[in-house]
Formats: structure tokens, C-alpha cells, sequence
């Protein structure tokens, strides 16, 4: 092609050699002007949005992670906070190396094709299917809270993290490792699985565990915690209504009461002048265990509260980020011609390299979620920041050790466990 350029100014020459790199080869010279404008924005998006995504995604995970381990309890819900912003990060970091190395000479490796390009796409979608994890756990607190004790206990839910992991890295890393194979001009599929491939793996499996199951699932989920969460309201008012009545039914009654006692003539009896009698629990006195039990009981539902509120936010992020990419696979795939060179297919390119950039947000806007949600995650990273948090750390395994000892002497192990439970619960509040 001879050298020059075009009305709008773009060097057809370099269009060429920056649109053959993806595979497209044609004349750009007898193609409409907007079509190699939009695959160039297309390209531009795709060589530089990971830069971006991973310079705010990766610090931001690694201080969500540092911030709840540094409070040093962890409960189901929160370690699988945890381990989503662990591999939220991982899946950052991965797709910019994959994204990076992919321009270079090292494109055509074994390791790169085998085993690089399938790691990122094993953390990427691990990563969904761990937010899937947490609304199930939600689904359970909120919808049937007293099974939850010993339905997500810390140790079951650790297991089922490792089940998880362990099924979708060892399912995605041996079909994709055994199907891809590098070749001069990057990696591609072996002839025996090029069917499997293009067909069944890129149009449903791949889809299917990245976004479209976890898609579903969150959405199910979701809808099922705001249905409970609206159901408990209502029912929690109508206990409120209750009670506020029953304390001057309970008034007549015992008035009644009193005067049948006294002969009905209304006269104010001899022990109380008239007064309604206390009952037994209302002359109790208050003990400080109750008064402890009460503060634990506040701080988990206050607890409780902010874990759903940051999960219902957090699923209905995911769910806008990812509906774009749906929406494309659903509609570009099954109803426009991929070997059209034409406007239309330029504009669907652009699209999906937008849809890919909001998919992959989701990796990166968690912690900011948590940030302006949830107080006591802003006190606590302020603390790491300041180099508080390390101090008061030290100060409070001291205190643990010697009040361990203490309450192991005096015989108060039961006092020392509750308090323990307290701490435990005082998370992300």
C-alpha cells in the first residue's frame, strides 16, 4: 500500500500495521474513514485501560486486605472479603502482565500460552464466583439466620473457598493448557481442538463461568437478601407495635387485679397505695453480664447490617459492570456477521473493548465501596496509614495474654470467651 493519509489525517500505513496485529488483514484504503477510526479507539482502549485499572485496583485490594486482617477477627463474611480482594488484585496483576508480555517478543512462549494466559483468566473468574460465595453466605444470614451458626462456621467456610478454588483453577487451567499451543505469530489452538475451541469453549463455557452463571446467581441472590431484609422489617415493626401496646394492657390488668384483691370498692391496696404491682423480671436488677450480652447482641446486628448493606452494593456494582459484556456475547455473536469489515462491526469492537474495561473494573471499586460505607473500615485504614494500627495490635495481644492468664486463675474463662466473641463481631462497623 502506497504511503499516505487519508482526509481525517491518520496515517493508512500504520493503521494497517496496528490493525494487522490483531489478526485484520485488509485494504483500509477502500474502507469507510470511520471504521479504522473506531479500531484504532479500540486498540488505544485495550493497550492502556489495564494500566490504569491495575495502578488503582492493586494498592486499593492490597489495603482492603491489610485493613480487616489488621483487626484481628475474622468471621465468615469477612474472610471471604478477603479473599476476594486477594484475588481481585491477582487477576489485576496477571492481566496487565498477560496484556503486556502479549506486545512483546515473549508472546510465543509455552509458558506464556500454557500457563500465564490461563492463571489470569482462572484469578478473573474465581474472583466472580467468590462474590457469588458471599451473597450465599448473606442469602443464609439474612434469610435464615439461626441456620447460619452452623451452616457457614469458620471452618466450613474455608473449605468451601478451597472446593471453589480448587475446582475452577484445575478445570480452566487443564483446558486451557492443553488446548493452547504457541506458534511464530502468538498463541493459537491445536488443529484437534479447534472446533471445541471457537464453539463450545469461547461461546459458552468461558462465558458461562466468567460472567453469565455468576450474572444469574448474584441477581437471584440478591433479590432473595432484599426480599428478606424488606420481610424482617415489617416484622420487626409489628413487634414494635406490639410492644408499645402491650404495656398499658398489661396497665388495666393489673389494676383490675388489685382491686379485686381489695373487695372491688377501688380502694388503693395496703402494700402499694393504688400502685400497680412490679413482676419479677421488672424488679431485677441489671447484672453486667447482661449488660455485656445486650452490647455483643447491638454490635453484631450492627455488624450484621453493614456486611449486607456492603454486599447488596457491591453485587449491584458487579451486576452493572458486567451486564455490557452479557448484552454483547447475547446479541454480537448470534446476530451480526464477524466477517464483515464494516462500520457496524467497528462499532461492536469498540463496544466490547468498553464492556471489557467495566468487567474489569469490577476488580478495582470494591475497596472504595467499603471505604465510604462502612466507619469503622475508614477508622481502621486511617490507623494503617498513621502506623496506629500496628501499636494498638501489639497493646492488645499484650492484654489478651494477660487476661487469658487471669481469667484461667480466677476461674472467669466463660467471661474471657464472651469477651472474645464481642471483639470478633466488632468488624467493619
Amino acid at each position: 500500500m502506497s504511503n499516505f493519509t487519508n482526509n481525517n489525517g491518520l496515517d493508512l500505513d500504520s493503521l494497517d500495521k496496528l490493525l494487522g496485529e490483531n489478526g485484520i488483514t485488509y485494504n483500509v484504503s477502500t474502507l469507510d474513514p470511520r471504521y479504522y477510526q473506531l479500531q484504532k479507539v479500540a486498540n488505544d482502549i485495550q493497550r492502556y485501560y489495564l494500566i490504569v485499572l491495575a495502578v488503582i485496583g492493586v494498592p486499593s485490594n492490597v489495603l482492603t486486605v491489610a485493613t480487616i486482617l489488621s483487626m484481628n477477627a475474622l468471621s465468615p463474611a469477612t474472610f471471604f472479603v478477603v479473599l476476594l480482594a486477594a484475588f481481585d488484585g491477582s487477576a489485576l496483576v496477571l492481566k496487565l502482565i498477560g496484556n503486556q508480555l502479549g506486545r512483546s517478543d515473549l508472546h510465543n512462549r509455552a509458558w506464556f500460552c500454557q500457563f500465564l494466559e490461563p492463571l489470569s483468566v482462572s484469578f478473573a473468574t474465581t474472583a466472580n464466583w467468590i462474590l457469588v460465595l458471599i451473597c450465599l453466605e448473606r442469602f443464609i444470614s439474612v434469610c435464615y439466620p439461626l441456620k447460619k451458626v452452623y451452616l457457614f462456621t469458620k471452618r466450613r467456610s474455608y473449605i468451601s473457598a478451597a472446593i471453589l478454588v480448587a475446582t475452577l483453577f484445575s478445570l480452566i487451567m487443564s483446558l486451557l493448557g492443553v488446548m493452547r499451543i504457541p506458534t511464530r505469530t502468538g498463541c493459537s489452538v491445536r488443529t484437534r481442538f479447534t472446533w471445541f475451541f471457537q464453539y463450545v469453549w469461547l461461546l459458552y463455557i468461558n462465558p458461562g463461568l466468567y460472567f453469565f452463571l455468576p450474572f444469574g446467581l448474584i441477581s437471584a441472590l440478591t433479590g432473595c437478601i432484599i426480599y428478606g431484609l424488606r420481610k424482617s422489617r415489617k416484622h420487626r415493626l409489628s413487634l414494635i407495635r406490639k410492644s408499645e401496646t402491650q404495656p398499658e394492657s398489661g396497665e388495666e390488668m393489673r389494676t383490675l387485679n388489685t382491686r379485686g384483691e381489695d373487695g372491688g370498692a377501688g380502694r388503693p391496696s395496703s402494700a402499694g397505695f393504688g400502685a400497680p404491682r412490679r413482676s419479677r423480671a421488672q424488679s431485677a436488677p441489671v447484672t453486667p453480664t447482661a449488660l455485656h450480652n445486650k452490647k455483643m447482641l447491638n454490635s453484631t446486628a450492627r455488624v450484621e447490617r453493614t456486611i449486607t448493606l456492603m454486599l447488596i452494593v457491591a453485587a449491584g456494582i458487579f451486576l452493572v459492570l458486567s451486564l455490557p459484556m452479557c448484552l454483547y456475547q447475547l446479541v454480537f455473536r448470534f446476530y451480526t456477521d464477524l466477517g464483515a469489515k464494516t462500520v457496524e462491526q467497528a462499532q461492536w469492537r469498540l463496544f466490547y473493548m468498553i464492556a471489557f474495561l467495566l468487567l474489569d473494573s469490577s476488580h478495582a471499586v470494591n475497596f472504595f465501596l467499603y471505604f465510604f460505607i462502612a466507619k469503622r473500615f475508614r477508622v481502621q485504614l486511617w490507623r494503617i496509614l498513621t502506623g496506629q494500627a500496628f501499636r494498638c495490635t501489639r497493646r492488645l495481644s499484650r492484654r489478651g495474654r494477660n487476661f487469658g492468664a487471669y481469667s484461667t486463675r480466677s476461674g472467669q474463662g466463660t467471661m474471657s470467651k464472651s469477651s472474645q466473641a464481642t471483639e470478633s463481631t466488632d468488624v467493619l462497623v
